[in-house]
Protein backbone atom coordinates (compact mmCIF):
# COMPACT_ATOMS: atom_id res chain seq x y z
CA UNK A 1 0.00 0.00 0.00
CA UNK A 2 1.75 2.89 -0.92
CA UNK A 3 0.13 6.91 -0.58
CA UNK A 4 -0.04 8.96 -2.88
CA UNK A 5 1.77 12.84 -2.85
CA UNK A 6 -1.89 14.16 -3.96
CA UNK A 7 -3.33 12.71 -0.73
CA UNK A 8 -0.38 14.02 1.56
CA UNK A 9 -0.51 17.71 -0.08
CA UNK A 10 -4.36 18.05 0.28
CA UNK A 11 -4.01 16.96 3.91
CA UNK A 12 -6.14 14.06 3.61
CA UNK A 13 -5.71 11.54 6.25
CA UNK A 14 -4.10 8.43 5.27
CA UNK A 15 -5.28 5.17 6.02
CA UNK A 16 -4.84 3.39 9.54
CA UNK A 17 -2.53 0.25 9.50
CA UNK A 18 -1.90 -2.00 12.13
CA UNK A 19 1.71 -4.31 12.04
CA UNK A 20 2.22 -7.35 13.58
CA UNK A 21 5.43 -8.95 15.45
CA UNK A 22 4.80 -12.67 14.99
CA UNK A 23 6.52 -15.30 17.48
CA UNK A 24 5.58 -18.73 18.65
CA UNK A 25 4.27 -17.91 21.62
CA UNK A 26 2.85 -14.10 21.77
CA UNK A 27 2.05 -12.07 18.48
CA UNK A 28 2.84 -7.59 19.46
CA UNK A 29 0.26 -5.83 17.75
CA UNK A 30 0.83 -2.31 16.98
CA UNK A 31 -1.55 0.40 15.05
CA UNK A 32 -1.15 3.78 13.22
CA UNK A 33 -2.70 7.15 13.91
CA UNK A 34 -5.14 7.92 11.01
CA UNK A 35 -2.88 10.15 9.28
CA UNK A 36 0.30 7.65 9.00
CA UNK A 37 2.29 9.32 11.23
CA UNK A 38 2.83 7.75 14.68
CA UNK A 39 3.01 4.29 15.46
CA UNK A 40 1.54 2.53 19.20
CA UNK A 41 1.87 -0.26 20.79
CA UNK A 42 -2.13 -1.57 20.50
CA UNK A 43 -1.82 -5.15 22.34
CA UNK A 44 -0.14 -8.63 22.46
CA UNK A 45 -1.90 -11.86 21.49
CA UNK A 46 -1.06 -14.71 23.03
CA UNK A 47 -0.94 -17.73 20.18
CA UNK A 48 -2.50 -20.84 21.38
CA UNK A 49 -2.77 -24.10 19.50
CA UNK A 50 -6.10 -23.57 17.92
CA UNK A 51 -5.66 -20.96 15.25
CA UNK A 52 -9.25 -20.45 14.31
CA UNK A 53 -9.09 -17.66 17.82
CA UNK A 54 -5.81 -16.39 16.33
CA UNK A 55 -7.24 -15.76 13.52
CA UNK A 56 -10.38 -14.57 15.07
CA UNK A 57 -8.75 -12.13 17.53
CA UNK A 58 -6.82 -10.64 14.36
CA UNK A 59 -9.79 -9.77 12.59
CA UNK A 60 -11.59 -8.67 15.53
CA UNK A 61 -8.27 -6.10 16.35
CA UNK A 62 -8.29 -5.11 12.66
CA UNK A 63 -12.31 -4.16 12.47
CA UNK A 64 -12.04 -2.53 16.65
CA UNK A 65 -8.79 -0.24 15.07
CA UNK A 66 -10.21 0.57 11.72
CA UNK A 67 -7.24 -1.04 9.98
CA UNK A 68 -6.65 -0.70 6.55
CA UNK A 69 -3.31 -2.68 6.15
CA UNK A 70 -1.63 -4.42 7.57
CA UNK A 71 1.89 -5.04 8.17
CA UNK A 72 3.56 -8.17 9.03
CA UNK A 73 7.24 -8.27 10.26
CA UNK A 74 9.49 -10.60 8.56
CA UNK A 75 13.04 -11.49 10.06
CA UNK A 76 15.05 -10.82 7.23
CA UNK A 77 19.08 -12.34 8.59
CA UNK A 78 22.08 -9.55 8.27
CA UNK A 79 22.82 -11.59 5.39
CA UNK A 80 19.61 -10.90 3.66
CA UNK A 81 18.65 -14.37 3.28
CA UNK A 82 15.16 -15.72 5.26
CA UNK A 83 15.86 -18.08 7.30
CA UNK A 84 13.78 -20.70 9.44
CA UNK A 85 11.70 -18.54 11.28
CA UNK A 86 11.39 -16.14 8.33
CA UNK A 87 9.67 -19.15 6.64
CA UNK A 88 7.72 -20.14 9.27
CA UNK A 89 6.12 -16.16 9.50
CA UNK A 90 5.46 -16.38 5.47
CA UNK A 91 3.32 -19.98 6.18
CA UNK A 92 1.67 -17.98 9.17
CA UNK A 93 0.76 -15.35 6.78
CA UNK A 94 -0.02 -17.40 3.91
CA UNK A 95 -2.81 -19.10 6.62
CA UNK A 96 -3.96 -15.85 7.93
CA UNK A 97 -4.58 -14.31 4.24
CA UNK A 98 -8.02 -16.30 3.63
CA UNK A 99 -9.14 -14.77 7.35
CA UNK A 100 -8.75 -11.11 6.56
CA UNK A 101 -10.09 -8.79 4.37
CA UNK A 102 -6.89 -6.10 4.11
CA UNK A 103 -3.72 -5.92 2.00
CA UNK A 104 -0.95 -7.44 3.69
CA UNK A 105 3.15 -6.40 3.09
CA UNK A 106 5.58 -8.08 4.79
CA UNK A 107 8.40 -5.49 6.22
CA UNK A 108 12.09 -6.12 7.41
CA UNK A 109 12.03 -6.41 11.43
CA UNK A 110 15.34 -6.52 11.46
CA UNK A 111 16.73 -5.86 14.96
CA UNK A 112 12.99 -4.64 16.02
CA UNK A 113 12.72 -6.72 19.23
CA UNK A 114 16.45 -5.36 19.78
CA UNK A 115 15.27 -1.55 19.38
CA UNK A 116 12.03 -2.42 21.93
CA UNK A 117 14.07 -4.04 24.70
CA UNK A 118 16.51 -1.09 24.66
CA UNK A 119 13.49 1.43 24.17
CA UNK A 120 12.14 -0.48 27.54
CA UNK A 121 15.62 -0.17 29.22
CA UNK A 122 16.02 3.52 28.84
CA UNK A 123 12.08 3.83 30.12
CA UNK A 124 13.10 1.69 33.36
CA UNK A 125 16.67 3.55 33.85
CA UNK A 126 14.13 6.36 34.00
CA UNK A 127 12.40 5.45 37.51
CA UNK A 128 9.11 4.63 35.84
CA UNK A 129 9.16 0.74 37.03
CA UNK A 130 5.76 0.35 38.79
CA UNK A 131 6.53 -3.00 40.37
CA UNK A 132 10.25 -2.64 42.06
CA UNK A 133 11.56 -5.85 43.04
CA UNK A 134 10.80 -6.84 46.90
CA UNK A 135 12.44 -9.41 48.78
CA UNK A 136 10.32 -13.03 48.75
CA UNK A 137 7.69 -11.51 46.59
CA UNK A 138 6.13 -13.54 43.36
CA UNK A 139 5.85 -10.44 41.26
CA UNK A 140 9.39 -10.76 39.45
CA UNK A 141 7.57 -13.50 37.34
CA UNK A 142 4.72 -11.52 36.72
CA UNK A 143 6.89 -8.54 35.75
CA UNK A 144 8.95 -10.70 33.29
CA UNK A 145 5.93 -12.05 31.95
CA UNK A 146 4.27 -8.17 31.47
CA UNK A 147 7.90 -7.29 30.32
CA UNK A 148 7.33 -10.04 27.28
CA UNK A 149 4.38 -8.85 26.32
CA UNK A 150 5.83 -5.27 26.49
CA UNK A 151 8.32 -6.23 24.26
CA UNK A 152 6.16 -7.72 21.69
CA UNK A 153 3.91 -4.84 21.55
CA UNK A 154 6.62 -2.35 21.14
CA UNK A 155 8.70 -4.37 18.22
CA UNK A 156 5.93 -4.15 16.21
CA UNK A 157 5.14 -0.35 17.23
CA UNK A 158 9.32 -0.42 15.82
CA UNK A 159 8.37 -2.21 12.93
CA UNK A 160 5.39 -0.16 12.00
CA UNK A 161 7.07 3.31 12.85
CA UNK A 162 9.96 2.03 10.28
CA UNK A 163 7.61 1.39 7.66
CA UNK A 164 5.38 4.78 7.99
CA UNK A 165 8.89 6.35 8.29
CA UNK A 166 9.89 4.74 4.62
CA UNK A 167 6.76 5.71 3.10
CA UNK A 168 6.72 9.48 4.16
CA UNK A 169 10.27 9.70 3.00
CA UNK A 170 9.62 8.31 -0.37
CA UNK A 171 6.36 10.65 -0.33
CA UNK A 172 8.92 13.91 0.25
CA UNK A 173 11.33 12.33 -1.76
CA UNK A 174 8.62 12.83 -4.75
CA UNK A 175 7.70 16.15 -3.57
CA UNK A 176 11.46 17.37 -4.23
Amino acid sequence: MTWTVEAVEKGKSMARLMALDVGAVRIGIAVSDATGFLASPYTTLHVGRDEAQVWAAIQRYIEETEAEGLIVGLPISLDGQLHMQAQRIQAFTERLKAHISIPLTFWDERLSTVEAERLLAQRDQGGDDPYPRRGGSKRPSAKKKKRGQEIDALAATVILQDYLDHQRNAIEGQQR
